[in-house]
């Protein structure tokens, strides 16, 4: 009796300390998981800011194409126009028709006002990344392109980071709840293990194991 009491005290205090471990293990893995959380609300709301930017971007950038890309080609109509009513204009004065020379040579001067104003307006024309490096040469409409989507690109991108971001900690923080619910498998385990005497080392051991597995979980879950 002298030596099975000391061992049943002893054994008693050793479930004592793991379940004290076993409580400071589940406080600093509900602080894991409470960070996950913030982490993934953080990263959703960011998810949620550049979806609405790009959107937008991608509206002001089909309005922005739009302008500039009809400027353009009246630009180009009126250019033509302008051409054609010269050489047909040339051809009535060679042929002696002078009154419908003028006419047409007046309409071929308004038709080349028009295209000069609108080249003028157009950022095409006027900005020396994309305008024409020959007198009547076309703008570099590639170059424009792929910096008017530029922007978009960016914001779809951080976006895309973001959500990847988001499912990741949210992934985490639901895998840190599983490992909770297995922390209190050790509980009852160690309980278990304080209140019976021919099953105590089963019990003890099982805990043990139980929280082994939760510790190298939780340690996976970390590091990916």
């Amino acid at each position: 009796m002298n030596e099975t009491a000391p061992n049943t005290d002893r054994f008693r205090i050793l479930f004592l300390v793991l379940t004290l471990v076993n409580t400071i293990f589940a406080a600093l893995l509900s602080g894991l998981h409470v960070d996950a959380n913030i982490r993934a609300d953080k990263a959703n709301g960011e998810s949620q800011y550049y979806a609405l930017l790009a959107a937008h971007e991608l509206v002001r950038l089909g309005y922005q194409t739009d302008y500039d890309l009809k400027l353009f080609a009246n630009t180009i109509n009126n250019a033509q126009q302008s051409t054609v009513l010269h050489l047909t204009a040339l051809e009535l004065e060679q042929a002696g028709e002078e009154e419908s020379a003028t006419r047409l040579l007046s309409q071929a001067d308004v038709a080349e006002a028009r295209s000069d104003k609108a080249t003028a307006l157009s950022m095409l024309y006027s900005d020396a990344r994309y305008a024409p490096t020959e007198p009547d040469g076309i703008p570099d409409l590639e170059a424009y392109l792929a910096d008017q989507s530029k922007m978009s690109s960016d914001l779809v991108e951080k976006q895309n980071r973001a959500s990847d971001a988001y499912r990741k900690w949210d992934n985490k923080a639901d895998t840190y709840s599983s490992v909770l619910s297995i922390l209190v498998l050790a509980f009852f385990l160690l309980g278990l293990a304080q209140s019976t005497d021919h099953t105590r080392l089963f019990f003890g051991i099982s805990a043990l194991v139980v929280m082994a597995l939760a510790v190298v979980w939780t340690g996976f879950i970390m590091i990916s």
